[in-house]
């Protein structure tokens, strides 16, 4: 157990191995199997007692994937970004199949390619391209964020309502769509306020989006997101004032 520690809280300055460390491979591997476990209690469930919202297997599939790279990522666990690109591909088709333009643009054509940027940021984005520490934003850029997050959200609107007609909840989606464009952002460079915006501006309120719209596992999701983001948000709190990575 010590030697774990000692692992996980190096603070060396060397770059990050791109496919984890072995106290990663342990911890991402016992993710995933809770992540696997929890998703087929939900499926198993919904057989017996609600048949009408079974979920398809790629609503299952980016469930566990998702809940599976949301619960290493508080972690700061390097093997959350491929887990990502996995769950990032099968959401956005899921999205798509059920009308939420917004979410699946916001998957498709942002959250995939960032991921690959998180991935090589996280490994290789700290000072002479070491592995990155957990930071906080300053008071100004603080502002400019809400700024940012705010005219975002009246651009993806209008998009959407103009580009769509189909498309369902235009305003209210591309709120989670813009809180979710800064988040990852932010998480990519390991800062902290990244946190605040999953718990609010995109988890409490994607979680009454999906239920409006009858994605119930992605609400079921979203609520294990929201505690995950809570306890990711102490998480990083911690390494911040440790400085640690």
């Amino acid at each position: 157990m010590s030697k774990i520690l000692r692992e996980a809280t190096s603070t060396a300055p060397e770059a990050a191995p791109w496919f984890g460390r072995p106290w990663e491979h342990r911890q991402a591997a016992v993710a995933a199997i809770g992540s696997l476990a929890a998703c087929w209690l939900y499926w198993f469930g919904t057989r017996l007692w609600a048949p009408e919202v079974v979920p398809s297997a790629v609503e299952f599939g980016g469930t566990a994937a998702s809940l599976w790279s949301v619960w290493i990522t508080q972690r700061r666990n390097v093997l959350a970004l491929p887990a990502g690109i996995i769950s990032v591909v099968l959401m956005g088709w899921f999205f798509r199949d059920i009308g939420l333009v917004g979410q699946t643009w916001l998957h498709w054509g942002y959250y995939l390619p960032v991921q690959f940027w998180s991935w090589s940021q996280w490994t290789r984005g700290g000072d002479d391209r070491t592995e990155l520490i957990v930071t906080r934003l300053s008071n100004p850029v603080r502002a400019g964020v809400a700024c940012v997050g705010l005219v975002a959200t009246v651009v993806f609107g209008w998009v959407l309502e103009t580009g769509w007609e189909d498309a369902l909840h235009t305003y209210w989606d591309a709120s989670i769509v813009a809180a979710s464009v800064v988040a990852m952002v932010l998480l990519s460079r390991k800062k902290v306020e990244s946190w605040w915006l999953w718990v609010l501006p995109v988890n409490v309120s994607a979680i009454g989006l999906y239920l409006s719209t009858g994605a119930y596992m992605f609400a079921a999701l979203y609520v294990l997101f929201l505690f995950m983001a809570f306890v990711g948000l102490a998480k990083w709190m911690r390494a911040e004032i440790e400085g640690v990575a």
